[in-house]
């Protein structure tokens, strides 16, 4: 229940390969080639009274080909836009509201700073603590994605496309696009998914949902909680939770409304405005969606 390819590098450049793009986001091939190395062989100098050393050297250009070649067509990365990015499986969805198109899809590094301004715009008035968090969290970390062998976090994002004109229109038509582009509109709403690797939980994960005020009640929430579900449950998560302020409650309502249970409350667990609120624990089990 993870995305990342655990015992399955065939070298130790593919697995250096694969966790430089996941601790980076999303990185050039030049940039790779810049900052990847390997075991070399032994240096004809060596310290005094010490053993023969293993020099790290830059892969070849075939070397680094070949690797991204293997890790694109087995599916652990995807080049978008000249940039090297973790891959995750999943499709896009559509739907209209009343400004135009959305697109629901993963996020691209791209989409970092919209994802982190929507999700403070939904929790400014204090009733979503979570989601603050994990903007701050975002907004310090170096990477969107990760999948290690410590945690998987995963974020969609619900995306207002611009209508084109005719000649943007006629040019978008004569071509083809394999991956959505990484910056193609503004973040509206987001979704996001946190799991740990700890055996014991490694069939839960935290998942945190909103969208822009402003574009609420056109069906974007509850496109990206269906689409989030479907995913979760094509990975093998049973189990999917998020904690709630009691006094947030246009949230509790709409998780209710899409088959969210009360798992639990912590009493007294924020300070909201000078007052004691309880924290709401909720939970979904995708399989018996």
């Amino acid at each position: 229940m993870s995305v990342y390819p655990t015992g399955s590098f065939e070298n130790e450049l593919q697995r250096r390969i694969y966790e430089y793009v996941e601790r980076n986001g999303a990185v050039t091939l030049a940039e790779l080639a810049r900052s990847i190395e390997v075991d070399g062989g032994h240096s004809d100098s060596k310290p005094a009274r010490s053993r023969a050393y293993t020099e790290s050297v830059p892969p070849t250009e075939d070397e680094l080909q070949t690797c991204l070649e293997t890790l694109q067509a087995e599916g652990y990365l995807t080049d978008i836009d000249g940039k090297f990015r973790i891959a995750l499986s999943a499709t896009t969805a559509d739907l209209e509201c009343d400004e135009g198109a959305v697109v629901i899809r993963p996020a691209h590094e791209e989409d970092r700073a919209g994802v982190v301004e929507t999700m403070r715009t939904v929790a400014e008035d204090g009733t979503y603590v979570v989601a603050e968090n994990v903007a701050m969290e975002l907004d310090r970390e170096s990477a969107l994605v990760r999948a290690n062998e410590a945690r998987s976090r995963i974020v969609f994002v619900a995306i207002l496309t611009p209508e084109p004109d005719e000649d943007e229109a006629d040019t978008d038509s004569s071509e083809e696009r394999t991956e959505p582009a990484a910056t193609d509109g503004d973040v509206v709403g987001w979704l996001h998914i946190d799991a740990p690797a700890l055996p014991a939980l490694r069939h839960t994960a935290e998942l945190t949902v909103g969208v822009d005020p402003q574009y609420r009640r056109q069906g974007i929430g509850s496109a990206l909680l269906e689409y989030g579900l479907e995913w979760a449950s094509d990975a093998g998560y049973q189990k999917l939770y998020q904690n709630v302020p009691e006094t947030n409650g246009v949230a509790l309502e709409f998780l209710a409304e899409h088959g969210w249970q009360r798992d639990g409350e912590h009493e007294d667990q924020y300070c909201l405005d000078g007052e004691f609120v309880d924290e709401i624990m909720l939970a979904v089990w995708p399989e018996s969606e």
